[in-house]
């Protein structure tokens, strides 16, 4: 029975090296170029588009802070609706910041090149200033 177990043992191990080999072989077939390289920078830039980022939305006075996983391509304005929704605010009365530059609606995280933990700053919109 000894030599049954070891038979079995190894199979799992197998079947998974075979399962990496048939992806990789599969991507090969699909795109069908001899040029390797090419293929890959393809796949990672198609990863990276459906990559989800975490970010922090956190009030200018830091005393609220509320964390955010949302995809690379997905336009901000999303998260700027989700966040005043859960506050109770409208959109046009917070401004949202990230470095320095308000984030506008079709702002994308991968367009600003954020990365995971990335802060954005929120500031209440002010009007006025006449005499």
């Amino acid at each position: 029975m000894s030599g049954d177990e070891e038979a079995s043992k190894s199979l799992p191990s197998t079947s998974e090296t075979n399962n990496i080999a048939e992806s990789s072989e599969q991507n090969t077939e699909v795109d069908g170029n001899t040029n390797a390289g090419a293929l890959e920078v393809t796949d990672d830039k198609a990863a990276a588009a459906d990559e989800y980022i975490r970010l922090r939305v956190i009030t200018s006075d830091m005393t609220n802070e509320v964390h955010f996983r949302v995809k690379a391509a997905t336009a901000l304005v999303r998260l700027k609706r989700s966040y005043c929704s859960k506050l109770g605010f409208q959109v046009g009365e917070l401004r949202f910041v990230f470095d320095g530059h308000r984030i506008t609606d079709d702002d994308t995280p991968k367009k600003l090149g954020m990365i995971n933990d990335d802060v954005i700053e929120i500031y209440q919109e002010r009007t006025g200033g006449g005499m």
